[in-house]
């Protein structure tokens, strides 16, 4: 009895704790929205632990991306399959972001989420900066930007643009290879693997990113906040519902 309750229970899948991850995040947003109230001086301070949750997260992008594209499109064996299944889900993204732009735009114009915010003018001025240098940037510097200066440099600099590129290469790259390819796509499933664990790692880190950002937000901004933030949640499901 005792090796078939052993083997049962080293068989068992673990047990899904999202749930309770959810619930922390949650209790962490009204922390920081209490502690952004009732102390604001010191929950401004607390912005760097948003920030350094933002920058986590940030990090794992690049990695996710590059072994999902190569895994996905190295893993089909015939090129054709690849060509007719790629332009029919470059079809229905095509379309289907068309109508979530639309959607979008429709919805952000009516609620102006963030309106009520009275950021300080060095924000104010930041904010324009960056849209200016974007807006300057032509298409052939946009089409140009889009090739890395090394393969790896694409995974290091955090460019989706440049990672996406690399890993559509890559993948179409093993795939003509056959079954010379396959340790190497044995080797990007693992890596996958190791990736995915690190990200689950960050994302239980998240009720800590999460109240210092809300506090550092609440103490900047008072009730303005949660106003914005408000709108931009009924926005948010009300943009779902409809999409």
């Amino acid at each position: 009895m005792s090796i078939t309750g052993a083997a049962a229970g080293a068989g068992a899948r673990p047990k899904d704790r999202t749930h309770v991850l959810y619930l922390a995040v949650i209790a962490a947003v009204v922390a920081g929205v209490v502690v952004g109230l009732a102390a604001p001086d010191f929950a401004v301070e607390l912005k760097p632990i948003g920030t350094g949750f933002v920058n986590l997260i940030k990090m794992m992008i690049s990695p996710v991306i590059f072994c999902t594209i190569v895994l996905g499109i190295g893993s089909v064996t015939k090129a054709a399959k690849v060509g007719k299944v790629g332009g029919l889900a470059l079809g229905y993204f095509l379309a289907m972001s068309t109508v979530a732009l639309g959607i979008g735009l429709l919805v952000g114009n009516l609620l102006e989420p963030g309106g009520g915010l009275h950021l300080t003018s060095a924000l104010a001025k930041s904010g324009h900066a960056q849209a200016a240098a974007g807006g300057a940037q032509s298409t052939a510097d946009f089409l140009l930007g889009m090739i890395p200066t090394t393969m790896l440099s694409a995974l290091t600099e955090g460019k989706v643009l440049q990672t996406l590129l690399v890993a559509l290469l890559a993948g179409f790259a093993l795939q003509a290879m056959g079954p010379a390819g396959a340790p190497v796509l044995r080797g990007i499933e693992h890596v996958q693997r190791l990736v995915f664990r690190v990200m689950a790692m960050i994302m239980w880190v998240a009720p800590i990113g999460a109240f210092g950002a809300m506090a550092a937000v609440v103490g900047a901004t008072g009730t303005a906040a949660l106003k914005s933030l408000a709108v931009i949640m009924i926005g948010f499901y009300l943009t779902c519902a409809l999409f």
